[in-house]
């Protein structure tokens, strides 16, 4: 019985070793440059001072409150200028545009408009990495 179970977990072993390449299969990291990179870490900071603006309250629910204004504007002007591609930005608004639902219509109005859709449309995506 020791000698039967001994056996099935050397084959087991050797069956999980069949097979490598000696290369790992992790996923490929997208290349990010260092200004994107710090772009990126602004914007999720933006989102998340909407985030904790929306908790706030508000006289009206399409006004939002002026918290909840002054990060929104932020992050769109954060959006519009990082050296981002249109995928890439047009992820991050539906981050911020969750982030805010129900607390300010006017604001998810103007992340909307700012929605790079006709640019994606109509060019091809050329991935992550400059060539």
């Amino acid at each position: 019985m020791l000698v039967r179970g001994t056996a099935l977990v050397v084959c087991a072993l050797l069956l999980a070793a069949c097979g490598g390449s000696g290369r790992t299969t992790a996923a490929k990291k997208p290349c990010v440059s260092p200004k994107a990179a710090r772009a990126l870490k602004r914007i999720h900071a933006d989102t998340a001072a909407i985030r904790a603006a929306a908790n706030l309250p508000t006289k009206s629910a399409l006004d939002g409150n002026p918290a909840i204004n002054r990060a929104t504007d932020r992050f769109l002007l954060d959006v519009e200028t990082a050296p981002l591609d249109n995928l890439t930005r047009n992820r991050l608004i539906d981050f911020a545009a969750a982030a805010l639902v129900g607390a300010c219509e006017q604001c998810f109005q103007a992340l909307e408009a700012e929605r790079p859709i006709v640019t994606i449309v109509h060019s091809p995506h050329k991935g992550d990495c400059p060539k």
